[in-house]
């Protein structure tokens, strides 16, 4: 009987886990050891059956190999593509998978995959199954390209079938010299390369590109060169990629290039990485950054309402300073201490004793932006002579909904916010923190804990200034300038989004600038969460009970010269 007559009637359990365990075993054995070197004796003894069990199944090595690769799923990637979403943006959908394919080719083609292509043209079968699969993985690149023309977005001039081989032969090629060839392209120089390739499709004068979806706003500065023409260019690639312009500015620079800044709006599933490669078609460095509810209001007026705010409050002008530049981080530092200025450290004189200090990952600073911060900080030391450290700590950070919050050293009139966001916390997450009813605490602990104590305190706002989170960091015994106790808060509501985590990196970082050796922590015993938090920190600690707490409450410690 042949064996496409036994596969039309069911296979008894025994023979149908036996079939299951080779075509693991093969599967197994041609990714790690290869086809050729592979026999189905070989396939026989890893699946623990007889050969002739792999023999009857499979006329040939080339015959397993067919079976293998109809059976295998297509990678992430390719599957990504297959089941691309009509929202979202067609470009979208390509450049996301070209920068997939360079970063790991093994996510667009597998390799058992690419050593059946090879094969295929040697054996009619398995040329076959090829052919099948590939068909499909035609259909889904000919889908986006099509969605391309009917949008009006590609020159007529190009044709379907050329652009949807492209994508496919950049993708195969990419997985099967990944590692072969002599030297690798830098991953910025490709992005640049693939979004100016994709560019080339487009039409001359592209049309509207309409958007009714759920949008976000984002922040993105380039450097491009100075000319109306880079200015188009970078205006064609948001419409290319359904972005919608809130605010321009552009600065020109000494070097023949400009510095653009923008708000824009764009589709809510669009990542960031995305926007910055398909801006690398027209600039020379990038840099993108989730906004705010507040970007989307009318500039001049935000601008007006910041300034009133830094004539109320100056010490927030570093804060000010470091949001204008976006800068990830800023810090207030002795004059004459601290890190020299660099590509991504702006350091900036505020008074003769203190100097504000601004860092950015990925993007250098530009002249201007030094130039922008620096006049910031000089109009607010007219307006006010600030306390010295004043607001001088603090981070940008997003949670894993994509919130924004600000985390920064901690004020006294921070004290009646942060009352508030106890009595809005629950009784079980105020237990957790402090192992009493909040009665007890609240008159001796209410100053120390919005910062009145040696060590640290760090306050989590949210984009309207709420708090909604607390972190303390204080020395273990009144004398003790070694070991530090650490603890957070978290308003129920901001629980599970990351922001515990992000508050206790923060207070090990500011326990090591404080010259801490050690952390300790006093956790209830059936606190597992915040247990975990404190183990995903890259430190080693110990754990035992306190006697003078009872075996309720355990006690971890850790010592910092680990992962420093």
């Amino acid at each position: 009987m042949s064996d496409e007559a036994s596969r039309e009637r069911p296979l008894p359990r025994v023979e149908r886990e036996r079939r299951e365990r080779i075509l693991a075993a093969a599967t197994d054995l041609f990714e790690t050891a290869g086809v050729a070197e592979t026999s189905r004796r070989d396939i026989a003894h890893a699946a623990d059956v007889a050969t002739r069990s792999v023999t009857s199944w499979a006329s040939s090595r080339t015959d397993v190999l067919a079976r293998v690769v109809a059976a295998l799923p297509f990678p992430p990637t390719s599957q990504r593509i297959q089941e691309v979403d009509d929202a979202a943006s067609p470009m979208t959908t390509i450049l996301t998978a070209a920068r997939d394919a360079f970063g790991a080719p093994a996510s667009v083609w597998d390799d058992i995959e690419l050593q059946a292509v090879a094969l295929a043209p040697f054996d009619d079968e398995l040329a076959a199954v090829v052919r099948q699969r590939m068909a499909m993985r035609w259909e889904a690149a000919h889908n986006v390209v099509r969605r391309l023309r009917g949008e009006g977005a590609v020159d007529a001039a190009i044709d379907d079938d050329a652009a949807t081989l492209l994508v496919i032969a950049v993708g195969a090629g990419l997985a099967l010299l990944d590692g072969l060839v002599p030297r690798s392209a830098d991953a910025q120089a490709w992005s640049r390369l693939t979004a100016r390739l994709l560019e080339s499709l487009a039409a001359a004068d592209p049309p509207e590109l309409d958007y009714d979806g759920p949008t976000r706003p984002m922040r993105v500065r380039v450097v491009a060169p100075d000319s109306p023409a880079a200015t188009a260019r970078v205006l064609r690639v948001l419409a290319l990629m359904r972005v919608d312009l809130i605010s321009l500015f552009t600065h020109a620079q000494e070097d023949d290039t400009q510095l653009v800044d923008m708000i824009v709006s764009v589709p809510e599933g669009m990542d960031r990485g995305t926007l910055r490669q398909a801006l690398a078609t027209v600039a020379h460095r990038t840099s993108v950054r989730r906004g705010s509810e507040e970007d989307e209001d009318d500039l001049v007026a935000r601008i007006l309402d910041a300034s009133a705010q830094l004539v109320a409050h100056p010490q927030r002008a570093p804060r000010a300073a470091a949001d204008l530049v976006m800068a990830d981080s800023w810090t207030v530092e002795p004059a004459t201490s601290g890190e020299d200025a660099g590509p991504n450290v702006m350091r900036l004189q505020w008074t003769p004793e203190h100097h504000v200090v601004l860092r950015r990952a990925g993007a250098p600073f530009a002249a201007v932006e030094r130039a922008r911060a620096s006049a910031l900080l000089r109009l607010v030391e007219q307006i006010a002579s600030a306390p010295a450290g004043a607001g001088g700590f603090g981070w940008v950070e997003h949670l894993r909904d994509g919130s924004r919050v600000e985390i920064r050293l901690a004020r006294p009139e921070d004290s009646d916010d942060v009352e508030d966001m106890h009595e809005r916390s629950s009784e079980a997450t105020r237990y957790q923190r402090y192992f009493a009813p909040m009665n007890d605490w609240r008159v001796d602990q209410l100053s120390r804990i919005s910062g009145g104590h040696r060590g640290a305190t760090l306050v989590a706002q949210d984009a309207t200034g709420q708090v909604i989170g607390l972190g303390n960091l204080f020395p273990e015994h009144p004398d003790d300038t070694s070991t530090a106790e650490i603890a957070v808060i978290v308003e129920d509501a901001w629980q599970g989004l990351g922001l515990g985590t992000l508050l206790l990196a923060h207070l090990t970082e500011l326990a090591r600038r404080q010259r801490f050796t050690a952390l300790t922590a006093l956790v209830l015993a059936t606190n597992t969460g915040m247990i975990q938090l404190l183990e995903r920190l890259d430190l080693t600690w110990t754990k035992q009970t306190d006697p003078d707490l009872g075996a309720g409450i355990v006690r971890l410690s850790a010592d910092l010269g680990e992962g420093s």
